[in-house]
């Protein structure tokens, strides 16, 4: 992989997502459970499964602490959160990997801010490794423009390549309607548009490519298209208890999950 987003939720499908992966936004305060103590996930295919689930366990701030993923009774990997005050996670250690079981993997993390916003964030993958987001414009909160710089040591050439991406943000009501990506090594623009339910909840997401690709784009681990609807089931609480993705028309269902 190229480059790795840092926290850029562009709804894809992740086998092992989270409630929180559900909102378009950038570089933002994690999602709090307040009178959560943990999340059981259930994760489909769209045409089946449940064999992956997960358990996410809450502090009493709310904030995840640990997550740990299981294949039916086979635990796949554990990780741990520390948080700072702002409730952005400054370590994620995976600390079990079902592939690397003598493994223990550390992202760090370090921030600026200004008025509640984060404005940078350096993210150390590993010894040699690390990217960089930082914002670059601010037009009244409703344009907003981010660069992030990917560095990658190269042991055999004993080289680091730097890879740069430009992010521009809208936002309408205080709610992401579109977000444009341009990768400056491929000089290539990704657009995604996103659209609302009135309770704040993604409706909708749709992806413009410039230049558009020769070959259409190939979802794989589940249903997947350029263009995706949303529909949720929530508790009292206004958790969500069901994700269903909606494509063509057909509706999915993706994830279930509970509380306690």
């Amino acid at each position: 992989m190229r480059k790795i987003f840092l926290d850029l939720a562009v709804i894809v499908f992740l086998i092992m997502m989270t409630p929180s992966a559900i909102n378009a936004q950038l570089l933002k305060t994690n999602e709090l459970y307040p009178n959560t103590n943990m999340i059981k996930g259930k994760y489909y295919s769209g045409t089946g499964g449940g064999r992956y689930w997960s358990l996410e366990y809450v502090d009493s701030l709310g904030r995840i602490i640990s997550k740990e993923s299981y294949h039916k009774k086979q635990l796949m990997s554990r990780n741990k959160i520390v948080y700072d005050a702002n409730n952005n996670k400054i370590f994620d250690i995976q600390t079990f990997d079902f592939n690397n079981p003598d493994r223990i993997d550390t992202n760090r993390f370090e921030y600026k801010y200004a008025d509640n916003r984060i404005i940078y964030q350096f993210r150390k993958l590993s010894e040699n490794d690390s990217t960089v987001m930082k914002m670059i414009e601010n037009q009244g909160d409703t344009l907003l423009t981010y660069q992030e710089q990917a560095f990658y040591y190269r042991p055999k050439t004993n080289k680091t390549d730097v890879y740069e991406t430009v992010y521009t943000l809208k936002y309408k009501d205080g709610l992401l309607i579109s977000r444009e990506e341009f990768d400056k090594e491929q000089n290539s623009t990704e657009i995604k548009k996103y659209e609302y339910f009135e309770n704040g909840r993604l409706k909708r997401r749709l992806i413009e490519r410039i230049p558009e690709l020769e070959e259409k784009s190939v979802y794989v681990g589940g249903p997947g298209s350029d263009d995706e609807f949303y529909e949720y089931k929530l508790d009292s609480e206004g958790r969500i208890k069901v994700f269903y993705r909606i494509i063509n028309e057909k509706k999915f269902k993706i994830a279930e999950y509970s509380y306690e």
